[in-house]
């Protein structure tokens, strides 16, 4: 005889185990995108944060060439070396991977030995700054016209 009131069923059937199922994919096939949105996103950033690290750098070995006396294009040239920045931050450029080029005596009313713009590369990606714009992007380098020294994009 069966009992009244209780169930003897125990456990799902399987239409319900595949309604679930169909729930958990439509929510699976939203998110997924937006993670990897998110992911792509926060690798950028990495890589930008580490420009900037890479700048620092740069910036403090032009400085410390600087201090020993050498000229602007020796700054310049000791302020790209690849050996020196990994030392320094323990971060990896792409082999001529740094491209700085200083402010020169009289521009802008900047004195000293101050980094005019820079392309950083890691894996391939190139990261510029410019001491006129103030902002890392990651296109268009600017060029220094020699005979003007104004800057034109590329």
């Amino acid at each position: 005889m069966k009992k009244v009131g209780k169930s003897s069923k125990k456990g799902f059937t399987l239409v319900e185990l595949i309604v679930v199922l169909v729930i958990l994919a439509v929510l699976a096939a939203m998110l997924v995108p937006a993670l990897v949105g998110y992911i792509d996103r926060a690798k950028k950033e990495k890589e930008f944060q580490a420009a900037s690290t890479v700048y620092t750098a740069c910036q403090a070995l032009a400085t410390e060439a600087y201090g020993q006396g050498k000229t602007s294009a020796q700054a310049e040239t000791y302020a790209e070396n690849i050996t020196e920045i990994k030392k320094l931050t323990g971060i990896d450029v792409d082999k001529d991977g740094v491209d700085v080029t200083m402010v020169k005596p009289g521009d802008a009313g900047i004195e000293g030995y101050t980094i005019k713009q820079i392309k950083v590369t890691f894996d391939g990606h190139a990261y510029y700054y410019t001491l006129n714009a103030a902002t890392w992007a990651t296109d268009g380098y600017p060029t220094v016209n020699a005979s003007n020294n104004q800057q034109a994009g590329t």
